[in-house]
């Protein structure tokens, strides 16, 4: 007998052999070929069980090979050491010795999956939620602090690859507090709750059933779970530890029903001992250790990185101070300070954002209401978010419309129209279910109340409309229609700032005032300056132009740039520039034109985002430059610099508009646009450095180098 399984497995490696090439051959030749290797050990005389039973496996594991170059690198590389693991098992040493062939199929197999492999590195994939990769992130940090560890490979399994267990990932903000809660109280609301459950607490603050309590011990104490598995014995679930302030945290960062600022508040607050609204640099660090702990666990990452005390004290020394506020560290992990350290943590963020689908009410809450842990008292259950498209509330369109067309009734005093009568009054269409199920019955209300005299207003049918809405409902939609009217002027400020940035584009394009035309200036310019002190007055202008005093005084508020009182040579000719040509300048004016498109850019997005809210659309995704920004090369910055001392000639620290207006590169009318472009937001009439250079990161998409101050 060994001698026929040695010919018959013989003849089966050669098939094999042939069938490695079946992804090449037509489907019939394939099914043909496939079907001939199936058959052939039956012409033997080997015992039917183990023929068919061999057979039958070594055919699954061809079958599973030969689709191994049309999978995803990482299916391959699972499914290719399960087939090699598979032909192993079959307990036919003869298969193995009797041809050099298998062998060599099989070297040449696993060379194949491992350039499959290689070439679709998941390093170097782009991210599936935002348009970046591992390796972007790596370059990004390492050009911040060469050499510097950020757990790479740690980061690149937890934003590539999907967790192990999801088990906790729909559980709602206010289950999270009551979970809380009844950890607190453990420990009597000394700051000493317990650091570990075994298997039955987990059960009774979960609530959950003990399979499902198993899944997570399973992760995060794999050597309790092993014990509990072998043993079945209930004194052992007793001995189960798993740490809570890992679990925590993980599970509330992928959370599916809370908004990022909830999750950040939670998980900030369950590391702020004392209350205080800020972090020490030991909670600081805690509260990363157990994060990455945790992640760690829920995404079965091999080892854990040992230095995070190290990163977190690096992290923590570039905020200033003993500790650092909640709202600082809340813009450090949603990436709004642009730290390359902080970008994983924004993308960990991003890639479960649950923010789209859901309004988090704290928005419309005053700070005193809104959600808060604490270390001392039981926490009071918290506003739950709710979702965009609940039916049981109105959306942000459908309250625009409420408005106007209520705001249309009081116009004409009569509350009972048409559905076609109240399209017509307002201009718009009204959807017929809305109208049907909320809107006519609030309207017949209204006729009813305001009949009998008393007082009817819009808050009042907003609450017709939606019967179930609470005050923080009533104070959203509210938020909304002030967002909408602000939507209105902001169309405006975009119209204006196209406006401009076509005027600055067609100001670059006109040529320089000729050597000639100064020349004929120059004259013009001897000639009104009647005392020839290079100093023109407004008695001067009255005389030489013929006008009237008034009118004088006008011109000389156009001329005299820097309000002196005077019109200088230079003054004079910028003013009297013939249409068509523009002044010299020292400074070089694209830095201007990147202020004005980036600004243009900034507003259309910010349009765009809007009136997808109010169209009931989905709101553009983020992408990677709302997390990632290079630092600033040294030839703009220095360029840059360059522009300041310039501008700022007399060495003052601050920028006015009639240093712009004497710089030569804008046109007068546009310099008071430019100025408050700069200066945005700051107080008073002046721009310091720092608010110009940082103006410039910010349209430029870079950041400040290390090492470097605008100061």
């Amino acid at each position: 007998m060994p001698r026929q399984v040695s010919q018959d497995t013989a003849e089966l490696c050669r098939a094999q052999s042939k069938q490695a090439t079946l992804g090449s051959m037509p489907p019939r030749q394939v099914s043909q070929d496939t079907a001939k290797v199936c058959r052939a050990p039956s012409k033997r005389g080997m015992p039917p069980r183990q023929v068919s039973q061999d057979t039958a496996e070594l055919c699954r594991a061809q079958n599973k090979r030969a689709t191994l170059s049309s999978m995803p690198p990482r299916q391959v590389s699972q499914d290719s050491a399960g087939v090699f693991h598979h032909s192993a098992s079959l307990h036919l040493p003869e298969v193995s010795r009797s041809s050099e062939l298998c062998t060599a199929e099989r070297s040449s197999s696993r060379q194949s999956v491992s350039s499959v492999t290689s070439e679709h590195d998941p390093r170097s994939k782009r991210l599936s939620f935002i348009d970046c990769s591992i390796d972007d992130l790596d370059e990004l940090i390492l050009a911040e602090s060469e050499g510097a560890d950020w757990f790479k490979d740690f980061w690149g399994t937890v934003l590539t690859q999907q967790p192990v267990c999801r088990a906790l990932s729909n559980r709602s903000l206010v289950n999270w507090v009551a979970i809380y809660n009844r950890w607190q109280a453990a420990g009597k609301w000394t700051g000493q709750a317990p650091e570990y459950l075994n298997s039955y607490e987990l059960q009774e603050w979960l609530a959950a059933p003990l399979t499902r309590v198993l899944e997570l011990v399973k992760l995060f104490d794999p050597a309790g779970h092993g014990k509990v598995s072998m043993t079945k014995a209930p004194q052992d679930h007793y001995k189960v530890k798993v740490p809570v302030l890992p679990l925590m945290s993980a599970c509330l960062v992928m959370s599916q029903t809370m908004s990022n600022r909830q999750k950040l508040r939670f998980l900030l607050g369950m590391f702020d001992l004392d209350d205080k609204g800020s972090l020490s640099m030991r909670e600081f660090a805690s509260m990363l250790e157990n994060l990455l702990r945790g992640l760690g666990c829920l995404f079965k990452v091999k080892e854990i990185p040992r230095t995070i005390a190290t990163a977190a004290r690096s992290i923590f020394e570039q905020f200033r101070g003993g500790t650092v506020p909640m709202h600082e560290l809340e813009m450090w992990f949603s990436g709004k300070t642009f730290h390359p350290f902080a970008v994983p943590f924004a993308l960990l963020l991003q890639r479960f954002s649950a923010d789209s689908q859901i309004i988090d009410p704290d928005s419309y809450n005053d700070d005193s209401r809104k959600f808060k842990l604490s270390h001392q008292k039981p926490v009071e259950e918290p506003l739950e978010s709710f979702a965009v498209q609940d039916n049981a509330f109105l959306n942000r369109s459908e309250v625009v419309i409420a408005r106007e067309v209520f705001q249309y009734c009081l116009s004409t005093g009569f509350f009972s129209l048409s559905h076609e009568d109240a399209e017509k009054g307002i201009g718009k269409p009204i959807d017929v279910d809305i109208w049907c199920k909320r809107m006519s019955r609030a309207l017949e209300e209204a006729n009813t109340i305001r009949g009998s005299g008393a007082r009817f207003d819009f808050k009042t049918f907003l609450k017709k409309l939606c019967p179930k809405a609470t005050n923080t409902h009533l104070h959203m939609f509210d938020c909304w229609l002030q967002e909408f009217d602000k939507l209105q002027e902001q169309k405006a400020c975009l119209e204006r700032t196209r406006q401009m940035s076509a005027r600055f584009k067609e100001y670059r394009s006109q040529p320089m005032l000729s050597e000639r035309m100064r020349n004929e200036l120059k004259t013009s310019f001897n000639v009104v300056d009647r005392s020839d002190c290079g100093r023109v007055t407004t008695v001067d202008l009255q005389v030489c132009m013929e006008v009237e005093r008034c009118t004088a005084k006008s011109m000389m508020r156009y001329f005299d740039v820097n309000g002196d009182g005077f019109v200088d040579l230079e003054e004079y000719i910028a003013a009297m520039c013939p249409p068509g040509y523009r002044m010299p300048s020292d400074v070089k004016d694209n830095i201007f034109d990147v202020l004005l498109s980036a600004q243009v850019s900034k507003e259309e997005e910010l349009v765009a985002q809007k009136e997808a809210f109010f169209e009931g659309k989905a709101s553009p995704g983020r992408r990677a430059k709302d997390f990632i920004r290079k630092q600033v090369p040294d030839e703009v910055w220095n360029e840059w610099n360059t522009a300041w001392e310039t501008l700022d000639k007399s060495h003052l620290g601050y920028l006015n508009c009639m240093h712009l207006k004497q710089s030569r590169a804008l046109p007068a009318d546009m310099c008071d646009f430019m100025f408050n472009l700069i200066a945005e937001d700051a107080e008073g009439d002046k721009i310091t450095k720092h608010q110009f250079l940082t103006q410039l990161l910010e349209s430029s998409g870079f950041r400040f180098r290390n090492g470097i101050s605008s100061e």
